[in-house]
């Protein structure tokens, strides 16, 4: 580069610019032209999905369909919601949506003007047990026929009336290596494949080497987007199949994530959006988990941290049932074998904030030694005591890693009797 190629300031940089079509009155238009500013105005409607972050904004949430779905057909039901790819392409689900995962559906070939479609394959997806990445990804695709006017044959093979950009749902297969060590046919297998795709970069061996650390990943997610899954993808769940095409779970928050921009590098993981995007990802996968199995008298029997998860998040709540005699014995037995303190009582006002700053926090490890803190919440047992002969609300824990700061302080001004606690013994 000599100093004629140096940038002055205020000199117009046209490298990287949107070209947009210059309309005036007397110009001549054709097809083309208008293919160009159509592709103008979605290059700015991206630049603005990539400003917003990838992942999925709000909805698009996976479940069985329980009405559609048969022995050997498994049908998910996914609700309207709205995501934005690693290419800023916003994709909008507008209605509940049933997918049907056996059935094979050959894509019709047709030209992808906007080059979104090829990443796209057909396929049968399910063709026995295994894991797979359900997600969503653009597609496009003509509708109707325009009349032309004949002067040009070539134009009656693209006389298509209308370009619809749409979306499809696609699986991924998980590489059967990538799983087969974390316990198949466990309690804890799905905690496990979880945590393998929020990453082992959230604990906090990674920051031993941090001046050198490359940028935090996501495990099995990073290693899918080295294969099969493209930028054009969005996750929305992680889908396990046993036998013969029979679902034995689904988990959205392992691989979903609320819209974030990924971390170029090692300082920026450190205080940028994505890590809290991964924590808040880690706190809905167990709530989601441990609500799924807990009954209306919430009683997690026989379920334990230490049998049915192999990480916790670093906070979260339970639901416990409830016991005579003041004791704690059955409300503390989710963490039978670990390391804990309390329960405490807790002013109902600080759970949130709690919950918030947890999302940053490392995971507990089930099978360290690391305390954990037991907190009840005021509210909820005053709730409880006072109920009468009405409806009683369900009893619940507050439980957060030791890392955290204890939340249970002796508070003169704020303290109720009965629900309070003597400061702890320094």
């Amino acid at each position: 580069m000599n100093a004629d190629d140096v940038l002055q300031l205020e000199q117009p940089l046209k490298e990287g610019g949107i070209r947009s079509v210059n309309f005036f009155n007397g110009r001549l238009l054709t097809g083309r032209d208008l293919s160009r500013e159509q592709t103008a105005r979605r290059e700015a409607d991206w630049r603005l999905g990539l400003a917003a972050g990838d992942g999925v904004a709000f909805g698009l949430e996976v479940d069985r369909d329980t009405q559609l779905s048969k022995p050997d057909a498994p049908v998910l039901r996914i609700t309207g919601g709205l995501a934005i790819n690693r290419k800023g392409q916003v994709l909008r689900l507008t209605a509940d949506t049933s997918v049907a995962l056996t059935r094979r559906f050959d894509v019709a070939s047709s030209d992808c003007i906007f080059a979104d479609c090829a990443p796209i394959a057909a396929g049968r997806y399910i063709g026995g047990a295994g894991v797979y990445v359900l997600t969503v990804a653009p597609a496009e695709t003509g509708e109707g026929s325009a009349p032309t006017n004949g002067l040009d044959p070539g134009n009656v093979r693209c006389n298509t009336d209308a370009t619809v950009e749409g979306l499809r749902f696609r699986l991924h297969t998980v590489r059967r290596e990538e799983f087969i060590t974390l316990g198949l046919g466990e309690p804890w297998f799905r905690n496990a494949l979880a945590y393998r795709c929020f990453g082992g970069d959230i604990r906090p061996e990674w920051l031993a080497g941090l001046l050198a650390a490359p940028p935090r990943g996501e495990g099995l997610l990073d290693g899918l987007r080295k294969t099969t899954l493209t930028e054009w993808d969005v996750p929305l769940a992680l889908v396990h199949v046993t036998g013969a095409a029979q679902v034995e779970f689904i988990d959205g928050w392992a691989v979903r994530r609320p819209l974030s921009r990924t971390s170029p590098g090692a300082w920026e993981g450190l205080v940028d959006g994505r890590r809290p995007a991964v924590g808040e990802a880690m706190f809905m996968q167990f709530q989601r988990q441990v609500m799924e199995g807990a009954p209306p008298d919430g009683d997690l029997r026989p379920m334990t941290a230490r049998t049915h998860f192999r990480w916790l998040p670093p906070a979260g709540v339970i639901p416990v049932p409830e016991e005579d005699g003041g004791t704690d014995a059955e409300a503390t037995r989710f963490f039978s074998g670990m390391t804990y303190r309390g329960p405490a009582f807790i002013n109902g006002a600080r759970v949130e904030g709690l919950l918030r700053e947890s999302l940053s926090y490392p995971p507990i490890d089930t099978q360290g030694t690391e305390m954990v803190w037991l907190y009840r919440v005021r509210e909820n047992r005053m709730a409880i005591d006072f109920a009468g002969l009405g409806p009683r609300p369900g009893s619940w824990l507050v439980f957060a890693s030791g890392h955290l700061p204890y939340r249970a302080d002796a508070q003169y001004d704020l303290g109720y009797y009965d629900y309070a606690n003597f400061a702890l013994a320094r």
